[in-house]
């Protein structure tokens, strides 16, 4: 049986192959061409479409733009909606106060003992059900805790309280080999001493101790710090490289660091060398000799 003629002209119509081409008007050389047939425009017509029904939706959904559709509510709107709401709830709970007094002297009027309205719960936020069963975000909050917590010295090192504590008997090592061109001087805010040494020379730790420290800085370039017992830090700044991470326990006389030039209050490759006990510096030379 065949099909009716319009039916198939119509068929025909929609698979009829089109070419759209693309000429240079100077020499008239195909630049780019595309086959196409009219069931094909309609179908690539159909699929934008749909990509921008839905990019307009997401748009919307997810962006302040749904507040320019009319009745959505805006962030006033939706702030006022809460004030309501915490005045509605501090009304009834009014009203349940003032309900308990009329009720309290009833009470006394037939000689009874009253109830106190003090103690009325807030309507907002009534807990019941609470369940204190270990979830597996417990879990991943546990493990993100250690994780930040692996580098706090307190936590990973005890330090007895000492009654008494002698700096001069303790053997620091000489970090750094070299002339001392800049000496300490806590009046001009200079709680340190610049050594110069040769070029590549390694950065030594002055004790045993944990890096609490070590990354760039705009002004001392890369600096490296080590927490050490009896609250003692030591401080290497202006340095080329680090050998050290934050968190690695490195023993005394241990390369740190590479000496170099870094940072802006730099006038050459040099270390600026600081020490610090409980908070407060201390010059070097009266504890190392450089």
């Amino acid at each position: 049986m065949e099909e009716p003629k319009g039916k198939r002209k119509l068929a025909n119509k929609l698979k009829d192959r089109y070419r759209l081409v693309i000429l240079n008007e100077n020499t008239l050389e195909d630049v780019w061409y595309a086959v196409l047939s009219r069931m094909n425009v309609m179908v690539w017509i159909g699929l934008i479409g749909v990509v921008l029904v839905a990019l307009g939706i997401v748009l919307v959904s997810f962006t302040p733009l749904r507040e320019y559709i009319p009745g959505y509510p805006d962030g006033n709107i939706r702030w006022l909606y809460l004030q309501n709401a915490i005045k509605m709830d501090s009304l009834e709970k009014e009203i349940k106060i003032r309900d308990q007094y009329i009720e309290n002297i009833r009470l006394i009027l037939r000689g009874k003992e009253t109830e106190s309205y003090v103690n009325i719960s807030d309507t907002v936020s009534e807990l019941t059900d609470i369940s204190f069963d270990q979830t597996n975000f417990d879990s991943v909050l546990s493990v993100q805790i250690e994780e930040e917590e692996r580098y706090n010295v307190s936590s990973r090192i005890f330090q007895p309280e000492q009654e008494k504590f002698d700096l001069n008997k303790l053997h620091f090592y000489c970090p750094l080999k070299g002339t001392i061109t800049n000496l300490y001087d806590a009046q001009g805010n200079h709680y340190g001493i610049d050594i110069v040494s040769n070029l590549n020379e390694p950065i030594l730790s002055v004790l045993d101790g944990t890096v609490i420290m070590a990354g760039w800085t705009l002004e001392a370039g890369y600096v490296i710090q080590v927490q050490h017992d009896n609250n003692i830090i030591s401080i290497y700044k202006h340095n080329s490289q680090l050998l050290q991470q934050m968190g690695d326990r490195v023993m005394a006389g241990e390369a740190l660091a590479i000496i170099g030039n870094t940072g802006e209050f730099t006038t050459g490759p040099h270390l600026h060398f600081e020490l610090w006990h409980s908070g407060k510096p201390l010059n070097p030379r009266d504890y190392i000799v450089f």
